[in-house]
């Protein structure tokens, strides 16, 4: 029989779901009052680790880690620390529990440190880029296309990505953001930059600085979210803000 219950209207599978592990419980030997202990122990674990979370990326790339933590706080509009991977065993040495968000390529790395710790890590998927990618088949032989975003990591790939799409020709600069001779020889001579939207003001202020030297000033578009909008719902609800 299916329980009435508004939340069970909301969520029509819920009731199958929540039945078929307390059974698979009860198989196991429990008592129902140590499966409710159970689940309750579980759900105020999960919440207390919501209050402190932290994003992590290497060391070598830790404006991704940035750019995700930036996202975080004005999408989730929480406090996020950013912890480089080979310092996060120090810090949640130091917290009795809380939430470590990464992105999928550094899962593994970051769940093996976690593991013996009371933190959770959840996976994050990002972004595709396949709109702003579409753009360099539409490039001219001998374009320049210009990428600004505050990972280097971000920018390697990408580099990568439109090499195979354009080989040779289309010629792809990439700059951090805070590689101001960099973004500057960019908008002179960039047909198209696509930029993050923590890097989208730095950009747009080099092209008002240099605009004596532009001939014609570079169509500048400032790219979706690094991370996916899917996982930050999945965020919003792992953590209890909805």
């Amino acid at each position: 029989p299916r329980l009435n219950s508004p939340i069970y209207d909301k969520y029509p599978h819920a009731s199958n779901i929540v039945k078929g592990g307390l059974d698979e419980l009860l198989s196991q030997g429990c008592s129902l009052n140590e499966a409710r202990e159970m689940f309750l122990t579980d759900i105020d674990w999960r919440l207390r680790c919501s209050a402190r979370v932290l994003v992590t990326a290497p060391s070598n790339d830790i404006g991704i880690g940035q750019l995700m933590a930036k996202e975080l706080e004005q999408a989730l509009h929480i406090s996020v620390q950013v912890a480089a991977l080979e310092e996060l065993g120090r810090i949640i040495e130091e917290v009795s529990c809380g939430t470590v968000v990464t992105s999928r390529y550094f899962i593994g790395k970051a769940e093996e440190i976690a593991a013996p710790k009371s933190v959770r890590v959840i996976p994050i998927d990002i972004y595709d880029y396949a709109q702003e990618f579409k753009l360099v088949n539409n490039l001219s032989k001998g374009s320049y296309f210009g990428i600004v975003s505050l990972s280097s990591g971000l920018l390697k790939a990408a580099e990568v990505i439109i090499h195979s799409l354009r080989g040779n020709d289309v010629i792809v600069m990439t700059a951090q953001q805070e590689e101001t001779q960099k973004v500057d020889a960019m908008v002179r001579i960039a047909k198209i930059i696509i930029c993050d939207r923590f890097s989208d003001a730095k950009v747009r202020a080099a092209v008002q600085k240099n605009r004596a030297d532009i001939i014609r000033p570079p169509q500048i578009i400032c790219f979706e979210n690094y991370i996916g909008t899917e996982s930050i719902n999945l965020l919003k609800r792992e953590l209890g803000l909805v």
